[in-house]
């Protein structure tokens, strides 16, 4: 009886929390909208807007794209259901790099303090995200089903799905968390690893499999649910999430900032060992600090990058060819782009450095995100088996290689005179680019491209 009545009373303390949370975030996007916005023009705006969306959407041959569209999604939905049902613990996986899946604040630890079972807290966060997750999923399907022609069996199916891996995914989720990096990235690259078998091995049989061992697994980690918890590194991350108002930090021009702690380095054993003081050594412990500090930008772009290739391997060879050579494109602009940034941040900018060496310590930092461009070409390449596709991977391997290190040389030259390029060579590269996008419609393409690849350190040595 006292527990039961401890736990009504544990609820409307925390419908309490909710409900003040949501009254002051109300008011402050209310301020900033109000002082962001004049009413006259944004109903202006409105109209505009909708004249416009009307307009589109009235064309006919527009709703017969949209429709041929979502015909194309509902058949791959159906095809591909048990490699759906692999593939979208990814997300979840990806989202517990920054936070531990439940919203589990300072204001909930301080609950725990009073006579409230942790468990039953955490329960009652857990229960807030399965609803609003139900919330959110009913209505993108009921928009599935008023402005599609999506059956309404396989929405409901979907409906389900998302639903029933969302419960299943909140225990993994809270304890990836706490995981070091290298045990984050290994899980990772395991489920990218299972999401590839699956079009090797029958899917059915993977998705079965990965069901039982996830409900496994939550059963036998919900008794230890609370054992090795980082309660500081929680709440903090939580805290971020709840108060990070974008609208509003981007108005007031004041940005919200995690509790200071320990970087990701430092908990590493590696970190605390006497540190080597040599030339090579230091330039990588500044690439350590830097690439940690903008760690959420280069895996923005990592990330969207990946997207892109995993989408296209499976539209049109010509089109997912061409995404690849933008992909080297732009990963070969941002590691330019950082290592000339880095050239006049923080005492880097005030000291003399050997460039050289600064440059080759970067390059050993740009492979690693690197590799992970291979498995949408692995996917290319078990649908596209030929002996072509040696050829086209060395052409890859190396234009990446010349083209990162001739920007970057080209960033040395604007500091240092004496270092001399060939705009021919540059020209070579990037043709090798090209023949890369075509070399699946002329492979004889290939030939030409690895006798670029032998010409070009030749040259590059007489320099």
């Amino acid at each position: 009886m006292k527990r039961s009545l401890g736990g009504v009373s544990m609820i409307k303390t925390h419908l309490f929390l909710m409900k003040n949370r949501a009254r002051k975030k109300w008011k402050l996007n209310k301020q900033v909208f109000h002082l962001t916005f004049d009413f006259t023009t944004l109903i202006y705006s409105l109209f505009i807007i909708g004249y416009m969306f009307i307009a589109i959407f009235l064309d006919g041959n527009m709703l017969k794209q949209i429709d041929e569209l979502f015909i194309g999604v509902e058949a791959f939905s159906k095809d591909r259901f048990w490699f759906i049902v692999t593939a979208f613990p990814v997300f979840h996986l990806l989202r517990a790099y920054q936070q531990p899946g439940v919203l589990f604040t300072t204001a909930e630890y301080l609950l725990t303090s009073l006579p409230n079972p942790r468990a039953y807290v955490w329960l009652a966060v857990a229960i807030k995200r399965w609803i609003r997750a139900l919330i959110i999923y009913l209505i993108a399907g009921t928009s599935l089903y008023l402005f599609s022609p999506t059956s309404f069996p396989l929405i409901v199916t979907y409906v389900c799905l998302m639903l029933f891996l969302n419960v299943l995914m909140t225990i993994p989720e809270w304890k990836f968390f706490q995981l070091h990096i290298w045990g984050k990235m290994g899980i990772t690259l395991f489920f990218i690893i299972l999401n590839i078998l699956s079009f090797i091995i029958p899917s059915f049989w993977i998705g079965i499999s990965f069901l039982t061992l996830l409900i496994i697994y939550n059963i036998r980690t919900a008794p230890k649910l609370f054992k090795g918890i980082d309660w500081n590194k929680v709440t903090a991350a939580c805290d971020f999430k709840l108060w990070n108002m974008v609208i509003v930090s981007h108005a007031s021009k004041v940005k919200f900032k995690k509790e200071r702690q320990y970087s990701v380095w430092q908990r590493l054993s590696f970190w605390k060992k006497p540190f080597p003081y040599e030339k090579k050594a230091v330039y990588h412990r500044l690439w350590h600090l830097y690439i940690e500090k903008n760690i959420s930008f280069v895996l923005q772009i990592v990330g969207a990058l990946l997207l892109m290739l995993f989408v296209f391997v499976f539209i049109k060879d010509t089109l997912f060819l061409f995404a690849i050579a933008l992909t080297i494109h732009i990963y070969t602009n941002l590691i330019v782009s950082m290592f000339r940034d880095r050239l006049v941040t923080d005492i880097v900018e005030a000291l003399p450095w050997d460039l050289n060496v600064f440059k080759q310590t970067l390059l050993k930092w740009s492979v690693i995100p690197s590799l992970i461009f291979i498995f949408p070409y692995a996917i290319f390449a078990y649908y596209h088996l030929s002996f072509w596709l040696l050829p086209q991977f060395i052409i890859i391997m190396f234009t990446f290689r010349f083209l990162i290190k001739m920007k970057l040389e080209k960033v040395i030259q604007a500091f240092d005179d004496t270092q001399k390029l060939r705009e021919w060579v540059e020209f070579l590269v990037y043709g090798l680019l090209l023949i890369l996008i075509f070399s699946n419609m002329y492979p004889l393409l290939l030939i030409l491209g690895c006798f670029i690849i032998g010409v070009i350190p030749f040259f590059q040595g007489r320099r």
